[in-house]
């Protein structure tokens, strides 16, 4: 009979007992002892029994085509496949071919109706012993990353061979710096790489083919592999928390034995602060990601190689309802960049006035009220410092609350137990400790919410006083500078509403939550009782063109 030979061998399995050599020199030793003719063999190593889409299967699939062969010969189903359902498919096939499997070990042909149950039986224990496998892998794997896990380093660091820490590559670290800066400092996705690849810095896929001996992973687009920067790569570098030092595991996860992925929410990964040394501070991280999120929304674009301008859709007329264009121009030798509505540059006076305004004029303006800011703020801490010293005080006392409620719950939980048993014994008044134990049931939820309103109160207070200690830290770092940068500009402003009335421009900065002056307290530590601050402060500015303009900010929610 000819036969084919097929081995496998999988990555969790024993190497000595199951090595393809081993397989090998079995199946031969059958073959010569029947006298059957061997006309060829395949094999796969390292390979999941969990799926066909194996080398060494589809080269069975071509002889058994070609009508070469009547048998396969393996040492056990399972090196032919642990999934089931596959493995059954598979098998049908080579059935309706009149190509038979002959598992050496086992005695098992299928071409024998008597094995039937038994082909059955074993497809189904190679299944649960696969997915055993997987479960207890994936267990380990996963303790593994709650310890912190990083099996290659990111682009810009390295692996130290004798001590396996995770250092900083200097030379790509340098890289990850100016892709950041690049950035923030106004220029797109395209237009770092563009940069990159001007300047001939290596890629990511170049260190893992060169300096790693490792091919880029297959999620990586095809054209990633051929040296270039493209946007996709500066996007994925800008995300990754690393660079500060942070190592994120567990974000995503395998499902259906490696099918499909699960993304995992953000409170359900592993967090690992300074993990490794930080190559980008956290701030132009977080300016990196409030990029990312903003400019999509706000459709933000720029001319090739160029930086995107400053007010770019942050300006718009009150009187079209369009936004404005930037227009470069020089006067006297200094280049100046002003703003003027689109309808008006686009179709002309017919349809709107240009509402002219420099872009060093809305500098002034901004960086005027960001001090009218900066007092309120003053105030707003001096309040949360107050609140946040007043709930000190009585923290002693909520927490001897919470305790005294905690022991309650378990009181009431063991009175409902005692209840339960009672009620099996008396079955006929089953409805009234029903209504007993719905009273302690009502009372255990009601504690438990007042013991979650606490915990709520305490970290109400720390992310309030946090939040305004970075709002109070930016405004002070921009006003000591005597200048806004491009990322803290739309980070502050939601927008600028210009009109133009009896020759007069007519300004309207608007801020966005985060720093309208806007704070939360508790009363009594119970009750959030919400309070805002007015911010609106009028200012007589002259403009380059005739006329005058004047400014009113306005916070927004």
């Amino acid at each position: 009979m000819k036969v084919w030979l097929y081995y496998r061998l999988s990555r969790d399995e024993d190497v000595e007992l199951n090595s393809l050599m081993n397989q090998r020199k079995i199946l031969l030793d059958y073959a010569e002892h029947q006298g059957h003719e061997v006309v060829g063999e395949s094999f796969d190593d390292n390979v999941s029994g969990m799926h066909f889409n194996r080398d060494g299967i589809n080269k069975i699939y071509e002889v058994v085509e070609s009508g070469s062969i009547e048998a396969i010969l393996v040492k056990d189903l399972s090196r032919l496949g642990r999934h089931r359902t596959q493995t059954a498919l598979f098998i049908d096939y080579l059935t309706e071919n009149h190509v038979r499997v002959l598992s050496v070990t086992e005695n098992i042909d299928t071409g024998n109706e008597n094995d039937d149950l038994i082909v059955g039986v074993k497809g189904l224990m190679n299944d649960v012993y696969a997915k055993d496998i997987s479960r207890k892998g994936r267990a380990g794997f996963r303790q593994k990353q709650k310890d912190g896990l990083i099996m290659i380093p990111p682009f810009g660091y390295f692996k130290d061979r004798n001590t396996r820490q995770v250092l900083i590559a200097e030379e790509a670290a340098e890289i990850v710096r100016t892709i950041f800066k690049l950035y923030v400092d106004g220029h797109g996705l395209k237009a770092v790489a563009r940069i990159l690849n001007e300047g001939g810095h290596p890629t990511p896929a170049y260190y893992q083919k060169k300096l790693l001996n490792k091919r880029s992973p297959n999620t990586w687009p095809e054209i990633a592999n051929r040296g270039i920067w493209i946007n996709t790569t500066i996007k994925r570098i800008l995300k990754d928390e690393i660079y500060t030092g942070t190592l994120v595991n567990h974000k995503t996860e395998s499902v259906n034995m490696g099918k499909s992925i699960k993304f995992i929410p953000t409170e359900e990964q592993y967090r690992h602060e300074s993990f490794v040394p930080a190559i980008i501070t956290k701030e132009l991280w977080e300016q990196a990601q409030f990029l990312l999120a903003d400019r999509p929304t706000s459709n933000v674009r720029a001319g090739k190689s160029q930086r995107i301008h400053r007010y770019t859709s942050l300006v718009m007329c009150k009187d079209c309802g369009r936004n404005f264009t930037a227009k470069k121009r020089t006067y006297n030798g200094v280049a100046i960049t002003d703003y003027v509505c689109t309808s008006n540059h686009r179709y002309g006076k017919e349809y709107c006035t240009p509402h002219r305004i420099s872009q060093e004029t809305l500098d002034k303006l901004i960086l005027n009220e960001l001090q009218s800011i900066k007092f309120m703020a003053n105030r707003n801490w001096q309040t949360i410092e107050k609140q946040v010293g007043e709930w000190a005080k009585q923290k002693s006392n909520i927490e001897r609350q919470v305790q005294r409620l905690s022991e309650k719950i378990s009181s009431l939980e063991l009175e409902i137990e005692k209840i339960l048993m009672e009620r099996i014994a008396d079955k006929p008044n089953s409805e009234r400790y029903d209504r007993m134990i719905e009273k302690r049931e009502q009372e255990v939820i009601k504690a438990r919410d007042q013991i979650e309103s606490y915990r709520d109160m305490d970290a109400a207070f720390k992310k309030k006083r946090a939040e305004s200690k970075k709002s109070l830290g930016l405004l002070d770092e921009i006003i000591e500078s005597g200048s806004i940068s491009d990322t803290h500009l739309r980070m502050l402003v939601d927008n600028i509403i210009v009109a133009e009335v009896d020759g007069k421009l007519d300004i309207e900065i608007c801020l966005k939550a985060a720093f309208q002056g806007h704070y939360d307290i508790y009363d009594d530590f119970m009750s959030l009782v919400d309070r805002s601050l007015e911010m609106r402060a009028i200012t007589d500015w002259q403009t380059r063109q005739p006329g005058e303009v004047s400014h009113i900010l306005t916070a927004v929610n």
